[in-house]
């Protein structure tokens, strides 16, 4: 395999990693907007549930009920607070992710780089030897070709 085989073949696999690596960013990113809205989800359904509870207060609703409601409010604020701590993990899910697609393609951009540069050296090589040859042809053709406008023999 050559030189130029190797990095292609390189920056391949490194295309692949960094398509993997945005495929996970979208992935947590969506991960974190579901997050999110199952956090608002719970606090609006707590808003409801505690708006409920002060019209059963005000209403003078039996203690039973109040007490029903007490309970459901404390389960909603544990299960927000969990929330909250996955839309933590979540958040640092993504800013990881994020990095670590930002290093693939870094590492895809430079192999790039370095091919464009191959490629490059390789074309400017071919065409020094191709000018090295036009120039042994030429030199070799003025020596055969016989003074034009001399006496003829």
């Amino acid at each position: 395999m050559t030189q130029r085989q190797t990095l292609t073949t390189l920056r391949d696999l490194l295309a692949e990693e960094e398509t993997r690596a945005a495929q996970r960013f979208g992935a947590a990113n969506q991960a974190l907007t579901e997050a999110k809205t199952k956090a608002q989800t719970l606090m609006q359904f707590r808003d409801e549930y505690h708006e409920k509870y002060r019209q059963a207060l005000e209403r003078g609703d039996p203690f039973a009920l109040l007490q029903n409601l007490q309970q459901f409010l404390a389960r909603l604020d544990q299960a927000i607070h969990l929330q909250a701590e996955a839309v933590a993990h979540a958040t640092q899910e993504v800013d990881e992710a994020r990095a670590a697609w930002q290093a693939a393609m870094g590492k895809r951009k430079a192999f790039d780089l370095l091919l464009a540069r191959q490629e490059a050296a390789q074309k400017a090589q071919e065409e020094k030897a191709a000018q090295k040859l036009l120039d042994e042809w030429a030199s070799q053709r003025a020596l055969r070709v016989p003074n034009e406008g001399g006496p003829e023999q």
